[in-house]
């Protein structure tokens, strides 16, 4: 997509350290806003040079210095140009450090559909050090009024930061502060400060902040999405410098392509920009800037779909006698961790997607195969096949599941037909989640604690009368479903252990035995398939002539669990 950036502002009431407009790049223009004839100029001859290069999309970014000093030129620029403008369809984002923003603005942003990104760098305590005032002075008690609006008034917003010195020991603070404002995208640019650390702790940094992202639904972006999205749509990166126009344009006019950061120094004016395109100077910048990637990449193993985006942000960043190696190393290595290959294979009984090598699943295949066939078996034909996701880490599972309560501890989990796998080791819970498949499959609709002791009993485990009464005299699942008054009881929620020790889970699957032991296999296994059409009571009470409640009872005042020790051996009596 095409991105025009109007620096529309070179006064700020902020001091940042690390801030490159002001302190790690060069900027030689006069402390003042931009023009409204500029701002206007500026969309108008981009959009024309778009038309002719047969464009139909372009994102507006607004930047600065703080932008909301110019508060008037850019609340007129957009009410003229809106959402589309001779043809060319318009999307705006406004950067903001959040001082200024006021409700009518936010009132007036969420009207013209501008997304709002704002910075923030952490807690109070991180964002004052890195966002100071001129004084000195923190800035995260004029930030938050901004986060309370964007929050109240439900505007698209992202959070902007950077990985710096004071904040990449705190960088899951900011998926905090993103979720408790209700802010779903996050934009962490990488680290400029190439002395704070290496590649490798700043791949540890990322990837835990990352997955931390994930677990909390909070999308973590940076300047590496361009090279995933050249990946995922299998465009080189010099494909889509050749079709993609991007410019910067300055308070005063001046401009420059941020590809080729070298184009700084070569003198372009918003006033002559029509005829450079006419004349073909774009694809003069697109060739200038292929031949210094080239000579500088030198076979990099993401070269044909980075193409030089991770020199570029560091010569756009600090400069161009910056070294570009730390900011290289990072790049190759953070983008092959998000492009990992994604294996599809089919099978008979089962169609998997993999983040793992074919080398390591296949056996897992193998013997998931071999459960499938001996629960069709003991249970019933499968209706269709199933899908196994093959996936590396725990933040992984919830984010593919969309189920965002799991303890650490979950390996498997399934949602309709679907069975999503962490890891290369297969537990004897498979069976398990494959059950619960099978029920899918046959709509049962019967209480999910009755479904995960049925589950548990299809698993042909065996249950240790010491364990059930101890479970009894822990917490009592057939009190806890008196409480809910009929209400669903989700196990887990109730009890975090792993289902072997789950004293709901151990409950649950023992009243399952109990039914099989006084209506036999074939009859339970009717039953349950019965109520995919009625609920549980009614089926219990056509199958047996007591309602659920009673058979409950008749459970916990039977002997099923009262047990003595004979030669060290537990024998039921």
């Amino acid at each position: 997509m095409s991105w025009l950036r109007l620096h529309v502002s070179n006064l700020c009431n902020f001091k940042c350290p690390n801030c490159h407009v002001f302190e790690l790049g060069e900027n030689d223009l006069p402390n003042r806003v931009m023009s409204q004839d500029i701002f206007d100029k500026s969309i108008e001859v981009f959009i024309d040079s778009l038309n002719h290069l047969a464009q139909e999309k372009v994102t507006i970014s607004i930047y600065g210095g703080e932008t909301l000093a110019n508060k008037k030129v850019i609340k007129q620029g957009i009410e003229k140009f809106g959402a589309s403008y001779r043809g060319i369809e318009i999307t705006w984002v406004i950067n903001t450090n959040g001082s200024l923003l006021k409700e009518e603005d936010v009132h007036f942003f969420k009207e013209q559909n501008v997304e709002i990104h704002i910075s923030v760098d952490g807690k109070e305590e991180v964002h004052n050090i890195s966002r100071p005032t001129h004084k000195g002075k923190g800035t995260f008690h004029m930030v938050e009024p901004a986060l309370n609006l964007i929050k109240m008034h439900k505007v698209p917003s992202q959070i902007n930061s950077y990985m710096m010195p004071s904040n990449y020991n705190h960088l899951k603070d900011l998926v905090d502060i993103a979720e408790k404002y209700n802010i779903s995208k996050i934009y962490l640019d990488q680290f400029y400060n190439l002395d704070m650390i290496t590649h490798k702790v700043g791949m540890e940094k990322y990837m835990s902040v990352y997955l931390y992202g994930l677990k909390k639904g909070i999308l973590i972006n940076g300047p590496w999405n361009r090279v995933i999205r050249n990946y995922q749509n299998n465009e080189s990166r010099e494909f889509v410098l050749r079709k993609s126009l991007s410019l910067d344009v300055n308070i005063d006019g001046s401009c420059y392509f941020p590809v080729y950061s070298e184009s700084k120094a070569m003198g372009f004016h918003i006033d002559s920009f029509s005829k450079f395109i006419k004349r073909g100077g774009w694809n003069e910048i697109t060739e200038k800037t292929i031949t210094r990637n080239i000579s500088k990449c030198n076979e990099c193993s993401i070269q044909n779909y980075c193409n030089g985006v991770a020199i570029e942000q560091v010569h756009y960043h600090i400069g161009l006698e910056a070294d570009t190696k730390v900011s290289c190393d990072f790049f190759r290595d953070w983008c092959q961790f998000l492009m990992r290959p994604v294996y599809f294979k089919r099978h008979e009984l089962v169609d998997y997607v993999s983040m793992i090598e074919l080398s390591l699943v296949e056996p897992m295949i193998k013997k998931i195969n071999e459960h499938i066939n001996l629960l069709e078996k003991k249970l019933w034909p499968l209706n269709h096949k199933v899908v196994v996701n093959f996936l590396e880490h725990h933040e992984e599972i919830l984010m593919a599941s969309k189920m965002e309560s799991l303890p650490n501890w979950t390996t498997a989990i399934t949602k309709d037909s679907t069975l999503y796998l962490r890891g290369t080791i297969l537990t004897p819970a498979i069976i398990h989640e494959l059950s619960h498949i099978f029920l899918n499959q046959e709509n049962v609709k019967a209480p999910k604690w009755f479904l995960e002791g049925v589950c548990e009993w299809i698993q042909n485990k065996k249950i240790d009368p010491k364990l059930l009464s101890k479970s009894l005299k822990e917490k009592n699942l057939f009190s806890l479903i008196e409480k809910a008054e009929g209400n669903d009881i989700v196990l887990i929620d109730h009890d975090d252990q792993k289902p072997g020790r789950n004293s709901l889970y151990v409950q649950a699957h023992a009243f399952v035995d109990f039914l099989e032991k006084i209506m036999g296999k074939e009859l339970l296994k009717l039953m349950i398939l019965e109520t995919s059409q009625a609920s549980l009571t009614s089926v219990l009470e056509s199958f047996t002539g007591l309602s659920l409640i009673e058979m409950i009872n008749n459970f916990l005042e039977s002997s099923y669990f009262i047990t003595k020790v004979s030669r060290g051996t537990l024998v039921k009596v």
